[in-house]
């Protein structure tokens, strides 16, 4: 409503139109009026001045009260529209009201017309509050009535008995119940699993009608029409000012599958751990009595060799025997010194890809015979020997002309 209240007055005398102007007017009232007296002037002035109240005579010469009532029940239905008139029967005044009028006043008790326009603007102030009200609460009760229909999970309200009031789609899809099978017949408990009900006892309690903190977390098992078996997290909050709460389910069936499936692996991944654990333990063991062995083995043939092998050579050493004779006595003797030394052990095992030819002249570089000596002693050409030599020493990846093969052998066996 503007500051200044329009008021249309339907009259056709001017000094009764001009004794309600006044009667307002002393009344304290600050407003704008327009008179009319004929119908085509009414129903402009309802168009172009938007009244906010109309005042009208009851009788006029070619106009009357009840069809302009008429015509304003049409075009402006929350304007009020009081009758002011010389002389109304108290039937004839019921059945104005009857008819939609919201109040009458008589010509000669003007004194009533303030205290009746301002009743009937109190109550188009009110009539607008409650209906915005009323609209805001449809709006909210749409808006989260869309929410709980929508919320992604299955969500009921229930009263402080336990039962099930209202059940969105979630709740429908979840249990295999409908609706019209749900509301105001079951109570949330009734789906529980027998063997969870002592884990509800605490959720039964903060959705008593004493809690003021939501509830959250609740893990249990409940049960739908098909006989099948849920496992839900359950939250559950009082809505203020009221004795139900709202309670939400969320199906996690197939994430305590899944951890159960994990918790299988993770029992068989640390069985096998702890089996290759043991077998790695038995290996090392393995391990340590092979190299034991091993050590054992090399003594038995380290002593073999000086008790049984290096006496009988010593024997064989005499003047009878010519040069060649004693160098290949002396060869073999070195070979058996060799095979007990780390010499052939890391000479064999670090550079596995020399030929047997090779190992033959590797040695005798050791030993300090030069190339004629070898070709002597090997029956082979200076030229093969060289060859040999250049061999080595790029297996050996000796690449400096400086490095001396012998020293580099001997380095080998020290």
């Amino acid at each position: 409503m503007s500051e200044k209240l329009k008021v249309l007055i339907l009259e056709d005398v001017p000094t009764d139109a001009e004794l309600m102007i006044e009667e307002l007017a002393e009344a304290g009232m600050t407003f704008v009026s327009k008179l009319v007296a004929t119908k085509a002037s009414f129903v402009n002035a309802i168009a172009d001045f938007s009244p906010d109240i109309i005042l009208s005579d009851y009788s006029l010469p070619s106009f009357d009260g009840l069809a302009a009532l008429k015509i304003s029940r049409e075009k402006c239905p929350d304007v009020p529209f009081i009758f002011v008139s010389g002389a109304l029967g108290e039937e004839m005044a019921i059945d104005l009201l009857k008819k939609g009028a919201t109040d009458y006043v008589l010509k000669n008790r003007l004194s009533r017309l303030e205290p009746a326009v301002s009743r009937a603007l109190h109550e188009v102030e009110e009539r607008t509050e409650r209906e915005r009200a009323e609209h805001a609460l449809k709006e909210s009760e749409v808006r989260y009535r869309t929410i709980f229909e929508n919320t992604g999970t299955a969500t009921v309200i229930v009263d402080e008995e336990t039962t099930i009031v209202l059940a969105n789609r979630q709740f429908e899809r979840l249990t295999g119940f409908s609706r019209s099978e749900i509301e105001g017949k079951k109570k949330w408990t009734e789906f529980v699993l027998e063997d969870d009900l002592p884990k509800v006892n605490l959720l039964k309690r903060a959705g008593g009608k004493h809690s003021r903190t939501p509830s959250d977390g609740h893990e249990f098992r409940i049960t739908n029409n098909r006989n099948g078996v849920l496992n839900v997290l359950a939250n559950v909050a009082v809505i203020p000012s009221t004795k139900r709460t709202v309670m939400s389910l969320l199906d996690i069936t197939e994430r305590k599958m899944a951890e159960e499936v994990l918790k299988k692996r993770e029992q068989e991944l640390q069985l096998k751990s702890q089996s290759l654990e043991e077998a790695n333990t038995a290996l090392k063991v393995l391990l340590k009595h092979r190299e034991e062995d091993k050590a054992i083995l090399e003594e038995q043939v380290l002593a073999n060799v000086k008790k049984l092998v290096l006496p009988y050579l010593e024997k064989l050493k005499g003047p009878r025997l010519d040069s060649s004779q004693r160098v290949h006595i002396e060869i073999i003797e070195a070979h058996l010194n060799d095979i007990v030394s780390p010499f052939l052990r890391n000479l064999s095992s670090a550079y596995l890809s020399l030929t047997p030819r090779e190992i033959e002249v590797a040695t005798l570089v050791k030993e300090g015979k030069a190339t004629k000596e070898i070709t002597k002693l090997l029956n082979i050409s200076t030229t093969a020997v060289d060859f040999h030599r250049k061999n080595l020493r790029s297996k050996f990846g000796i690449k400096s002309k400086k490095t001396n093969l012998r020293s580099f052998l001997t380095s080998l066996y020290s």
